[in-house]
């Protein structure tokens, strides 16, 4: 199972914290006793205990370092800590010992230690498993307090005396660090006295806690709340710092105390992992985009399915819509011919009975108030009368001459009337 491992490297114990599963997040603690210049056992002691791990991540406690503000030019880190390395003496009360180097962007806080400590720190480290950084303890702390939403605070931490641990944090990020000797009374008065009390919004957290200190404290600074380090589940706030050490803390890692090597084994893991994730969105796409055309097939088969059933039934639908188009078109004509007027029917209806069984109509047209008559006769002169004497035509004139033709054994005349209906009065 992939966990990570954050630790505290003190004086003279290791605080450890393994973190592993996922999403819930399990915690495990452990404390080894150690000799920051004989490593090996206690890291072998480690390995036994808690198996193997997926990262490292390791914190310097204050006692185990120097930290100093060192006015550098604005160059990249790597340029600033090749400076420090040049003279570390000019900086650092050190003559004839190399140090590992912490510098930070946003300001010219500096951490430094042994450079054969380091080593040997790295070598032993790096049996637990893979190393992503080793860093000063401050940054550690801040990183957790942040997580716990802790923003401006005083931490005073006396665990490792003599001497007193001061970490101050502004608006989330480490501000300033320092190790001061003597007793509590002594620091905080010293704190005091350099013109460094805390901002109005800052808590004072006391490790480890004690109510007696406490009130010394709230004493001194009555204004501000004086707490202790808080816990969470699964991590006490003895081990506050190592659990810090185990987050992630993204771009930061290059203020870590990093030699050469380090660094470049560091971001060679960095970009392998970087590569890997690439490739995984990379085929994870292509999976997309696969799944996508896939659904998208079943989704037109599926379509072209209903479709055709829809057709099916939409077979009769359009039938009897068919028939309605015709009827509608018979119920227009219908209707144009009631426009035309019921008397004009009923005048036809009279004609046709007036006409002489041996005279038929082939067609009619009508312009209103006009007709037009076509037809055979036996004798087509006779039909004039029998319109002129209905009261409802006027005008009643043939169009053209009649002609005669023999339809079978009789004679006939072939006649064209013009004719005009009357308005009901």
């Amino acid at each position: 199972m992939s966990s990570r491992l954050g630790l505290e490297l003190g004086p003279e114990e290791i605080r450890a914290v393994q973190v592993s599963g996922w999403p819930r997040r399990r915690f495990r603690t452990l404390d080894v006793a150690w000799d920051p210049e004989q490593p090996a056992e206690a890291f072998r002691a480690l390995r036994e205990s808690l198996g193997p791990v997926s990262r490292v991540c390791a914190a310097v406690a204050l006692p185990l370092l120097r930290v100093k503000h060192v006015q550098l030019p604005p160059l990249p880190l790597k340029e600033r800590r090749r400076i420090l390395g040049l003279e570390p003496d000019r900086y650092f009360a050190v003559r004839g010992t190399d140090l590992v180097f912490s510098v930070r962007e946003t300001d010219n806080l500096v951490f430094a230690a042994p450079e054969s400590l380091v080593a040997a720190w790295l070598t032993a480290l790096e049996e637990l498993g893979p190393l992503e950084r080793i860093e000063p303890a401050p940054h550690a702390i801040a990183r957790a307090l942040g997580r716990h939403g802790v923003a401006d605070a005083l931490l005073l931490d006396d665990r490792y005396g003599p001497g007193v641990d001061a970490i101050e944090l502004q608006d989330g990020k480490l501000h300033n660090a320092r190790r001061l000797y003597g007793q509590l009374p002594e620091a905080a008065a010293s704190l005091a006295e350099g013109s460094t009390d805390p901002r109005a919004s800052t808590d004072i957290y006391l490790h480890p806690w004690e109510e007696e200190r406490a009130r010394e404290l709230a004493d001194r600074w009555p204004t501000h709340p004086v707490k202790s380090l808080p816990d969470r589940k699964g991590v006490d706030a003895a081990h506050l710092t190592a659990y810090g050490a185990a987050l992630e803390p993204g771009a930061e890692w290059r203020e870590s105390l990093l030699t050469p090597e380090l660094e470049r084994r560091i971001g060679r893991r960095r970009r392998g992992r970087v590569a890997v994730a690439a490739i995984a969105c990379a085929a994870a796409a292509v999976f997309l985009v696969a799944s996508a055309d896939d659904y998208r097939a079943r989704a037109e088969d599926r379509l072209d399915a209903r479709i055709a059933e829809l057709r099916e039934r939409a077979a009769d639908v359009m039938a009897l819509q068919e028939r309605a188009t015709a009827l509608a078109r018979e119920a227009r004509a219908i209707s144009q011919i009631e426009a035309l007027g019921s008397g004009v029917l009923g005048a036809l209806l009279e004609l046709s009975r007036s006409l002489p069984d041996d005279a038929w109509i082939r067609s009619i047209q009508a312009e209103p108030p006009d007709w037009y008559i076509e037809g055979w006769a036996r004798d087509a002169a006779a039909l004039i009368p029998l319109f002129e004497n209905d009261p409802r035509f006027e005008d009643v004139q043939f169009r053209s001459a009649t002609s005669r033709a023999q339809i079978g054994n009789e004679t006939y005349d072939y006649f064209s009337l013009a004719l005009r209906t009357v308005a009901a009065p």
